[in-house]
């Protein structure tokens, strides 16, 4: 909203110093040709004529500023421009990082990165876009969209989620939320706790409450008896909505509370695993850590010095830090996407399906993502359960990702397994359920993650 204040009050700033010479000169007695031309020479600190009155003596001073603002506009974009070049010599890969808010991302080793705001830099090689919304950041590729063709784009969205957007022919889609919720699981690793029942307590209502039930069901599986229940305290009704009728595929189970609902307190207290996803006043958060005394406490907290890190009582962790989260792991993911375009490529070799990554849909880049991220989960789990078991946690986490991408369970009428269109699968069943072939294809697919660990 201020840089479009900004882009407003700017040309009218410039323009009024003309306007009101040439009132001024007019007034004196000069023709209105003479009066535009000595306004137009104030720009210059050029007096035209003797005359004199407020209205000139106004031009006569601003006139010459907004000439020397110009001036040093010009000057910084020359600057700017010689500095983003001079720092990307001498480096194997370029990439500028197009953004309305200041970041500083973590990029790998002889990785040049420059910061140029909404200014397009066609002569880098990567291209990253990540304003502070969704719709900016679509709005910006489409305006440079012929300019990016060859190029490697990375779009952010926060909101929208991947699997309803159209394909983008050079774009990959990151979401920061779910890289802050991949990270927040991995440190909580319930597959590590040894506990087959786990009450989670999840508060919020914003998009990253969204992502941290969405990568929560793919990732929290690490026993064909397990119990978690996930309590979610929200406010918002299209998480409800979209997360009431999913169907977990074991005994794993979704609660949902408003915040006015006097009964989350007891919920509360008796939660393993408390995790604040949105930034609550510290009233709340104090009452929280109390009745929760003997749970792990995570709480949303992208900056140093919150009110959170001076609480001494419970256990009380933060996540989401920015410099953690916006780091080149979590945006241009290419180890992970490595994994997934492996596996993807053992699927080609055994089941004749498509090798080539870019001409996969963003669903089936996202289910082979998915898959590679949980194999560091099955690799955690190998020496604890059977292969049996962990090829039914993986059928599960399978189902999921399409029950999260809106398929369900239906039997195509070309006969195939699938139907993209109708978004039903004939397979999401109970592993128990399934043809013998493809129950092999799940041991299969976990040996493959396995293999892509190590």
């Amino acid at each position: 909203m201020l840089k479009k204040i900004k882009k407003i009050i700017w040309p009218v700033v410039a323009v009024l110093p003309l306007v009101i010479g040439t009132i001024g000169y007019v007034k004196s007695g000069e023709s209105f040709s003479d009066s535009l031309y000595g306004a137009v020479s104030l720009y210059g600190m050029n007096l035209t004529s003797d005359a004199y009155n407020i209205c000139i003596d106004i031009a006569r001073w601003t006139a010459p500023l907004v000439t020397a603002t110009a001036i040093l506009a010009v000057i910084k974009s020359g600057w700017d421009a010689i500095k983003y070049r001079f720092s990307l010599l001498g480096k194997s890969n370029s990439v500028a990082v197009y953004s309305d808010v200041e970041h500083n991302i973590g990029f790998k080793k002889g990785t040049g990165v420059i910061y140029p705001g909404e200014t397009f830099k066609k002569y880098v090689r990567e291209h990253i876009i990540m304003f502070s919304s969704d719709q900016k950041n679509l709005q910006f590729y489409e305006e440079h969209k012929d300019e990016l063709l060859g190029k490697k784009v990375y779009i952010c969205l926060s909101n929208l989620e991947c699997s309803l957007l159209k394909p983008f022919s050079n774009a990959s889609i990151f979401d920061i939320n779910s890289a802050i919720a991949r990270i927040l699981w991995k440190r909580i690793s319930l597959w590590n706790k040894a506990e087959s029942e786990v009450n989670v307590v999840i508060r919020g209502d914003s998009a990253l409450t969204r992502a941290i039930l969405s990568t929560g069901f793919q990732l929290n599986l690490f026993s064909c008896s397990q119990h978690v229940n996930y309590h979610v305290i929200t406010d918002n009704a299209y998480l409800r909505i979209r997360f009431s009728d999913l169907g977990l595929m074991n005994d794993d189970k979704v609660h949902f509370y408003e915040s006015s609902d006097p009964s989350i307190w007891g919920i509360i207290s008796e939660g393993d695993i408390v995790i604040i996803s949105d930034n609550i006043d510290n009233e709340e958060l104090e009452t929280i850590v109390v009745k929760a005394v003997n749970a792990e406490i995570y709480y949303y907290s992208p900056k140093d010095g919150d009110a959170g890190s001076y609480i001494s009582y419970g256990n009380i962790i933060p996540f989401g830090r920015n410099e953690t989260v916006y780091t080149d792991d979590n945006i241009r993911r290419e180890a992970l996407v490595e994994k997934a375009k492996a596996l993807n490529k053992h699927y080609a070799t055994l089941y004749h399906s498509e090798e080539n990554w870019d001409s996969l849909s963003g669903f089936l880049k996202g289910s082979n993502i998915s898959a590679s991220d949980f194999g560091e989960v099955l690799s955690d789990l190998n020496d604890k359960i059977s292969e049996e078991e962990q090829a039914e946690l993986e059928h599960i986490r399978w189902c999921r990702y399409l029950l999260l991408n809106y398929y369900r369970y239906g039997v195509p009428e070309n006969g195939e397994n699938r139907d993209d269109v109708k978004r039903i699968h004939k397979d999401l069943v109970k592993y128990s359920d399934l043809e013998q072939s493809e129950r092999d294809k799940d041991k299969e697919a976990i040996r493959i993650t396995r293999n892509l660990q190590a």
